[in-house]
């Protein structure tokens, strides 16, 4: 049985790129800490094809030697502790951040919080990281619409860390005041070296590893009733709402937040200008279309239920059970409303236009 001593460096130490807070025990001697950011690839030099570390795993995490809290006497089960404290994972924490001021590796956290100046002054995004609040300017996490329409920047700003709140982003630590527990980040540092490594960078083989055709997971990043935001390794991509499924979509909030992960496929790159990449992704795309194979099962003159999804002047979008969608005429009686259980009869299927239409004959209101 033994005491330790708190690991982390006196409050008043500042701490700088060239600064090394302590990592001595006086008992236990402290194996090195685990990577607990996702931002490997920035230790690699320019132009590495070195593949990105990989964190550690929890197994391995879990068996780390850990330092109980000051004064306090434990008795471990194995030679050394397996459980981690709390001044331990403070200890990570704030480690996570020195590393990343000192090396440029970016860290993954979500935000979650934004914060609005009483007066005139940019909004900006918060995280809390450990015991320190981590603040991200509004202008390093996102650009500006080139037309702004007459509104306040700040305000749009402000209206656009909104709609990213929940959401998962990269960063890079610019600087750490101990004093005060704050520490300051930018997105925009961790987006460009992601591209570098992923869009700009080749490998042993001369080939990109990001290219037109392949799938890729991709973080959403803010949502409207039009599309999605997403994050696709350091480059804000816009997907519309026709490209997110086969089947009629009215509305992108209904199906998708930020904080959400998807598999999408890259369309479209373009990467002749370095500074300006140019990227077009799909999220149907990712699979084949399921409609084709519901068209081949549906018999004309046969009954099928499915739900009303939109009303427009051209009729009534049912999307069926199976998985096509049909468009309906008006029925004599009240038009249903969106959402309501209806029975279609199947009155034509044209399997060039994939395009299947019929009539309402049944209809359940929702409650």
């Amino acid at each position: 049985m033994s005491t330790t001593e708190n690991s982390l460096p006196p409050d008043d130490m500042p701490v700088t790129p060239n600064s090394e807070p302590s990592q001595t025990d006086s008992v236990l001697k402290v194996p090195p800490r685990h990577q607990a950011s996702t931002g490997e690839i920035a230790g690699n030099p320019e132009g590495s094809n070195e593949a990105p570390h990989s964190t550690i795993s929890p197994r391995q995490a879990r068996q780390r030697l850990n330092v109980p809290m000051p004064n306090m006497e434990v008795l471990a089960i194995d030679d050394a502790l397996g459980i981690q404290t709390e001044i331990d994972k403070a200890r990570d924490k704030f480690l996570d951040l020195v590393e990343s001021l000192k090396t440029g590796r970016y860290l993954t956290d979500k935000i979650q919080g934004v914060e609005k100046h009483s007066g005139l002054g940019e909004p900006r995004a918060v995280i809390f990281h450990g015991d320190y609040k981590v603040i991200i300017m509004a202008s390093m996490i996102v650009d500006l619409p080139k037309d702004l329409r007459g509104q306040d920047p700040y305000e749009v700003y402000h209206y656009l860390l909104t709609k990213r709140l929940g959401s998962e982003i990269d960063y890079v630590v610019k600087g750490i005041d101990r004093n005060t527990g704050l520490a300051v980040g930018s997105r925009k540092d961790a987006m460009a070296t992601k591209r570098r490594h992923y869009y700009l960078n080749q490998t042993r083989d001369g080939t990109y590893r990001i290219y037109e055709g392949l799938c890729c997971e991709a973080r959403v990043m803010s949502v409207i009733p039009y599309g999605i935001f997403v994050d696709l390794f350091g480059i804000d991509v816009y997907i519309p709402l026709r490209e997110l499924s086969y089947v009629r979509l009215t509305d992108a909030m209904g199906y998708y937040e930020p904080g959400d992960r998807v598999l999408v496929k890259v369309t479209q790159l373009n990467r002749d200008d370095p500074d300006d990449i140019r990227v077009a992704a799909s999220v149907k795309q990712v699979a084949a279309n399921p409609v084709d194979k519901a068209l081949e099962k549906i018999e004309v003159n046969s009954n099928y239920a499915g739900t009303v999804t939109l009303t427009d002047s051209t009729g009534i979008f049912v999307r069926l059970d199976m998985g096509a969608e049909c468009r309906c005429r008006f029925p004599y009686r009240a038009r249903p409303p969106k959402g309501a259980r209806v029975v279609v009869k199947i009155a034509g299927v044209d399997m060039e236009q994939k395009t299947v239409w019929g009539n309402i004959t049944y209809v359940t209101i929702p409650k």
